[in-house]
């Protein structure tokens, strides 16, 4: 039996939690460190997964003591993923159904993303899911990183909602501690880089997909 739960405010991660692209994703990573003799570590995967696109950039050259400039390192990973998420990324299983359920519950929805715009924005109309979403936010556009509470409060407040209407859904542990912190409801979507465990402090539910995530109902 799912939880009902009464929320202004839905706000939803891209990668990993409604698109199926982590994999995508590896494999880049996989590419551009190879061609430079390097391996993706597991504390690499771990340590970008909340920033944006430029933050992800300054981490990797740190990390790994590149003499790539963050601009480089950003156009060759638009030129890998760019066509990928304008036409073959889809959504996770569950996902499309339960965004729906929020729609017909009148309960607003938006993103919060590491993603760059371009990208995410393209993988939402591709996969004909953009006309739902109120407001889709970058942590480049709005210039914090999603392992912030702020990010997730400036989104609450351009939502009209208290944080406490809003409801979070995220696969990195860092993103929804930062959303607890902020005072919102969070759901965990578990990952292949995070388990229970990462998670059970800063989670209200833990769901392998979002068809097992609490039902919405709008507050009036």
């Amino acid at each position: 039996m799912r939880d009902v739960l009464h929320k202004q405010a839905a706000i939803f991660d891209l990668d990993g939690t409604l698109f199926d692209s982590v994999g995508m994703w590896h494999e880049i990573d996989e590419i551009f460190l190879r061609r430079r003799g390097l391996e993706p570590t597991v504390e690499y995967k771990r340590g970008i997964v909340a920033l944006g696109f430029t933050a992800t950039a300054y981490y990797t050259i740190d990390h790994y003591k590149l003499d790539d400039t963050p601009e480089q390192l950003m156009n060759e990973w638009a030129e890998l993923a760019r066509d990928a998420y304008a036409h073959t990324v889809r959504l996770l299983g569950g996902a499309r159904e339960y965004l729906d359920e929020c729609v017909r519950a009148g309960v607003k929805i938006a993103a919060v993303t590491s993603l760059c715009a371009e990208f995410a924005l393209s993988c939402l109309k591709n996969n004909g899911i953009y006309a739902l979403f109120s407001h889709v936010f970058t942590a480049d556009g709005v210039g914090i990183p999603k392992n912030s509470p702020d990010i997730f409060l400036h989104a609450a407040k351009a939502l009209g909602a208290l944080p406490e209407n809003c409801i979070v859904y995220d696969d990195a542990a860092a993103a929804v501690k930062a959303a607890k912190t902020a005072g919102m409801t969070t759901v965990a979507v578990r990952g292949v880089l995070f388990g229970d465990d990462d998670f059970k402090d800063h989670a209200d539910y833990i769901v392998p997909s979002l068809d097992k995530a609490p039902k919405l109902i709008a507050l009036p």
